[in-house]
């Protein structure tokens, strides 16, 4: 009877480790999607963060970035070039919208 209990235990103390672990997994996954554009002012820096590596994303939230301050303050012709990228493929990656900054005809 003493043998059962320290393997209850055990495979108690590993299932509430498992779970804990998931839920971070989660909560931590949620906060890596969050809008990566939200510390930069202008596209321009924006860009160069996307540049420099610091702002990695190939599924951007296209909803999310078309309602952000930083799209709708760019020139319309980028702005028509990011959206037909994100027409396109159905998803917008961070370098598309680097591309279309450098060169508003990249769509086409």
């Amino acid at each position: 009877m003493s043998k059962k209990q320290p393997m209850k235990t055990i495979f108690l103390l590993s299932s509430l480790l498992t779970f804990m672990f998931g839920a971070l997994v989660v909560a931590t996954s949620e906060q890596a999607y969050a809008d990566i554009w939200d510390d930069d002012d202008t596209m321009e820096e924006f860009v160069k963060d996307i540049d420099n590596g610091k702002d990695n994303d190939d599924d951007m939230d296209w909803n999310e970035f078309k309602d952000s301050k930083i799209f709708k303050q760019e020139d319309i012709e980028t702005q028509g070039c990011i959206e037909n990228r994100q027409d396109l493929s159905n998803n917008l990656a961070d370098y598309e919208v680097l591309r279309c900054f450098e060169d508003s005809d990249y769509a086409y």
